[in-house]
């Protein structure tokens, strides 16, 4: 669980402010006598004031304290009964300091005498009942915000989960896919078989690496495509063809690894490639998207399809970027895909 904590440092801030406003009167009345109601002796010592701002102040701070850390004994003790004891600690130490803070004032100062001393015992109570609220409401919000920090984590960690799973759909549809071409290769031209086996490794190598890289530079992705390319050319020579044209920043733009792969695969897999249809893919990019379109040109006969490319795709975008993937399916079809 993520733990938000709150600082001593905001709680004995809250505690001088406390104990400045119920001084407050002894200040007015130093600073401008004609506003005090006080008439003891007392009233206008710099001292008393010093005095009583500091301890009024750390008896706040331990009300605090208490209210918002509660001690590790309460901790063990059970409810309802916890409550009890929280509560008979709060007393007892609300007494206790009031006749520490009178001994100690009497030591250093004077003795503290009626009807004054009532007033300080009404102060302290007023004092633990407003330190007893703001420890509540700051327990509040910390639990609050413990809650809202664990949301984030299990909300972060199930995006992470979805997208491993995303990148483990790639590696079977892609070599299902290689083995498939690799398969026409060899019945073709068994000489090229060799050196198509060694870009496959290559390529299969990187896309091992996706379960650990979710977003790589543009340039990656391009050396990667022309390997690609590569393997598909030697299936389908002079018939596909993809021209690229970027002008941006190839080395900082980041996206999703695979991503122009998948693109390619998908446009050879739902379009005919032949010497009479030959399939152009163009990939170039825009001031905010890489955008992949070829004209349609469907096959006759559909290869098998689980339909999952783009939507996976798009998962990714969304997850990674936080951004949407945008379709156009006319008689180009294009996939503009966001830049980060």
């Amino acid at each position: 669980m993520e733990s938000f904590r709150i600082k001593k440092r905001t709680l004995i801030v809250i505690a001088l402010f406390i104990s400045f406003l119920i001084n407050l009167n002894r200040f007015l009345f130093i600073v401008y006598p004609s506003l005090s109601y006080f008439d003891d002796i007392a009233a206008g010592s710099v001292s008393v004031l010093i005095f009583r701002i500091i301890t009024f102040a750390g008896y706040c701070f331990l009300i605090l304290y208490l209210t918002t850390h509660q001690p590790s004994f309460l901790q063990k003790v059970k409810n309802p009964l916890r409550s009890v004891v929280f509560f008979l600690v709060i007393i007892i130490s609300a007494i206790g300091s009031f006749y520490l803070i009178m001994g100690i004032h009497k030591l250093l100062l004077f003795e503290v005498i009626e009807p004054e001393r009532e007033g300080i015992r009404y102060v302290w109570v007023v004092q633990c009942t407003v330190s007893l609220l703001i420890g509540w409401l700051l327990l509040f919000r910390k639990r609050r915000k413990t809650d809202i920090l664990d949301k984030e984590r299990l909300l972060k960690e199930k995006a992470q989960s979805e997208l491993q799973a995303l990148n483990n759909q790639i590696n079977p549809h892609f070599l299902f896919n290689s083995l498939n071409t690799l398969k026409y290769i060899i019945q073709d031209n068994k000489r090229d078989s060799v050196e198509f086996v060694d870009k496959l490794a290559s390529l299969y190598r990187y896309i091992l690496q996706s379960s650990q890289r979710s977003l790589v530079p543009l340039q990656h992705e391009l050396d990667f495509i022309s390997d690609y390319i590569y393997l598909i050319k030697a299936r389908y020579e002079s018939n596909f063809d993809v021209h690229i044209n970027f002008n941006i920043d190839k080395k900082a733009t980041m996206i999703p690894i695979l991503s122009l792969q998948l693109l390619l695969e998908n446009a050879i897999k739902h379009n005919e490639i032949s010497s009479e249809f030959p399939l152009q893919v163009n990939i170039y990019n825009t001031p905010e998207f890489i955008v992949v379109e070829n004209k349609k040109q469907p096959k006759t006969r559909l290869m098998e399809s689980t339909n999952q490319g783009l939507k996976n795709l798009s998962k990714r975008y969304q997850l990674l970027l936080n951004r949407k993937m945008v379709i156009s399916d006319d008689a180009i079809f294009s996939v503009k895909l966001p830049l980060s």
